[in-house]
């Protein structure tokens, strides 16, 4: 990766996360941004876009941590299966701390039933996303994007995610998704080395 490539990367992975913090934005708000006047509308996207710019840094932050631990685990493993096969439990034990952490925290004597709705629709979007980076790339990249995705989101996620509000975490899902899915997609085309 040269500084060109990852220059390409950071402000493509920034204009995405802002579109994604512009779109949540409609999503959640988007009646308090179209009944006001035009300064409302203009400062209110403005605003939302400054958010996704925001949680698209804090995505790239965790595609670099990810990075750097992906090349420790290599090293120290020494064996692609068995860091593949850390990754799975780990995939396992962050979608159980998703439920269980946030039941035990926010639950108020309900069903554990809808504290699994985020952990089941990130995965959903993990295998997703993982399936169509295997179709460009190779079969190897269909568990270290899953955990990507899934783990790396979901630590990320967490300020949107301690709270029992449905906005926030919507609101910072989003653009999180759109920052880090763009990432994972095109991370072979900025370190692929040419000839």
């Amino acid at each position: 990766m040269n500084l060109r490539k990852f220059g390409w990367l950071f402000w493509t992975t920034l204009v995405v996360g802002g579109i994604g913090g512009i779109l949540s934005g409609f999503l959640l708000g988007g009646k308090e941004l179209t009944n006001g006047t035009l300064g409302n509308f203009f400062v209110g996207t403005f605003m939302n876009l400054l958010v996704g710019l925001t949680i698209s840094v804090v995505a790239q932050m965790g595609l670099f941590a990810y990075m750097t631990l992906n090349f420790l685990a290599l090293s120290f493993f020494k064996s692609t299966s068995l860091w593949k096969n850390v990754q799975i439990f780990l995939v396992l034990f962050a979608f159980f701390d998703m439920v269980y952490l946030r039941y035990n925290t926010l639950s108020r004597g309900e069903s554990i039933w809808p504290y699994m709705i985020e952990p089941i629709a990130l995965l959903f979007v993990a295998v997703i996303t993982a399936y169509a980076k295997v179709n460009a790339t190779n079969r190897t990249a269909f568990i270290p994007t899953i955990f990507f995705i899934f783990v790396f989101t979901a630590v990320e996620w967490i300020p949107g995610l301690g709270k029992d509000n449905a906005g926030s975490i919507i609101f910072m899902i989003v653009p999180l998704l759109f920052s880090n899915v763009w990432q994972v997609m095109n991370l072979h085309r900025v370190t692929e080395k040419r000839l």
